[in-house]
C-alpha cells in the first residue's frame, strides 16, 4: 500500500525537475528516491516517471498523481496539525516499525529473526535498502531502523543509536584446484586469476577495489553480481575466484573456501542496526536488536561449520 512518504517523493520528483534534486531536498540518497518512486509505480500499477535524456521526467499519469499526492500530504499535514492544536488525544495502538536492511542482511539476519516466532508486541514492515543507505533514511523518517554498514573512519553521532551485531569478514572462494594454486600464488600472481567482482560502483565494490588497491592487487575480471549466490555459481561456471562475506557462503559441489591467502587478510565490513537516540530505550528496539544479534549468531556459526 502506498505510504505518505512515497506520495512526498513524488510530490518532490515533480517540484525538483528530477530524481537527484529531489533527493537533495529530501536529504535522502538518490536511490532511496528511486526506490520510493518504484513502489509507488508498482503499486499504481503503471509508470510515473520515464527516462529524459540523462535524467528522468514524470510520465502524463505521474504527474496526474504527484498533483494528487501533494494535495493528500498537505491534507494530512492540516488535519494533523488541526487535531493537535486543539488536543486530540491519539490512540494507543499496536506500534508499527519500519525496518530496513540490504538483501544479503534481509536474508541472514532479518528473517531467520522473525522465523524464530511471530510474537513480537509490534508490527513490521520491511524495506529493502542499499548497504550504506540506512541512516539517510533514518534521519529522513521513511524508516525506524535500519540495518546498515558502518566504515572504520565514520564519526560517531549523537542523533542515532548505532549497535554493532557483526564484524563480517570476507572469505575468497573458487573452485578447487583454482583457489589451491591462487593461494599457493600470493599476491603477486593473484592478478593472473580470473575474479568474479561486485557490480561497479556498489558498496562492496567499493570495499573490495580498496582491499586490492591496499595490497596491490590487479585483477582481470570475467564477471560482476551483487547476488553473493550467483557470485559463487559464475565462480564454478568461469572457473574464477570471487570474495564473499562469511554469512553469504553456500556449500556446493565444486566451490571451496580459504580463509588465508599468502597472508593477506581478507576484507571486512561491520554490519550495525541504526536509529535515532529516542528510539534506543523503546521496547521494540530492545527486542529488535536482541533478535537480531543471536539471528547472525546463529548465521556465521552454520557459514563456518558447513
Amino acid at each position: 500500500m502506498a505510504n505518505l512518504q512515497q506520495l512526498r517523493t513524488l510530490d518532490s520528483v515533480r517540484c525538483h525537475g528530477g530524481i537527484h534534486a529531489a533527493a537533495k531536498a529530501l536529504h535522502l540518497s538518490p536511490s532511496a528516491v528511486s526506490q520510493q518512486i518504484k513502489a509507488l509505480s508498482s503499486e499504481c500499477g503503471f509508470p510515473l516517471v520515464e527516462p529524459e535524456g540523462r535524467g528522468i521526467r514524470l510520465t502524463d499519469s505521474g504527474s496526474v498523481i504527484a498533483q494528487v499526492a501533494s494535495k493528500i500530504a498537505d491534507l494530512w499535514e492540516t488535519s494533523v496539525s488541526e487535531h493537535q492544536e486543539h488536543g486530540a488525544t491519539p490512540t494507543r495502538g499496536k506500534p508499527c516499525v519500519r525496518l530496513g536492511a540490504f538483501p544479503s542482511a534481509m536474508g541472514n539476519c532479518v528473517l531467520p529473526a522473525l522465523g524464530v516466532g511471530s510474537d513480537l508486541p509490534f508490527g513490521l514492515e520491511l524495506h529493502e535498502t542499499s548497504p550504506h543507505e540506512g541512516r539517510d533514511l533514518v534521519q529522513a523518517g521513511s524508516l525506524d531502523a535500519a540495518i546498515s554498514i558502518q566504515e572504520a573512519t565514520e564519526p560517531a553521532d549523537v542523533r542515532f543509536r548505532t549497535v554493532p551485531l557483526r564484524h563480517e569478514a570476507f572469505v575468497l572462494v573458487g573452485p578447487p584446484k583454482l583457489l589451491s594454486a591462487a593461494v599457493r600464488s600470493g599476491s603477486d600472481s593473484l592478478s593472473a586469476f580470473p575474479w568474479i567482482l561486485p557490480r561497479v560502483g556498489s558498496d562492496c565494490d567499493r570495499l573490495v577495489t580498496s582491499h586490492f588497491a591496499r595490497h596491490g592487487i590487479l585483477t582481470r575480471t570475467v564477471g560482476r553480481t551483487d547476488d553473493w549466490a550467483l557470485a559463487q555459481e559464475m565462480a564454478i561456471a568461469l572457473r574464477a575466484i570471487t570474495y564473499v562475506p562469511s554469512s553469504a557462503l553456500v556449500r556446493r559441489d565444486g566451490l571451496t573456501r580459504s580463509v588465508d591467502v599468502a597472508g593477506i587478510p581478507a576484507p571486512a565490513r561491520t554490519i550495525v542496526l541504526v536509529a535515532k537516540s529516542s528510539a534506543a530505550v523503546t521496547s521494540w528496539f530492545l527486542i529488535l536488536r536482541q533478535r537480531l544479534k543471536r539471528a547472525y549468531s546463529r548465521t556465521s556459526a552454520l557459514a563456518h561449520s558447513s
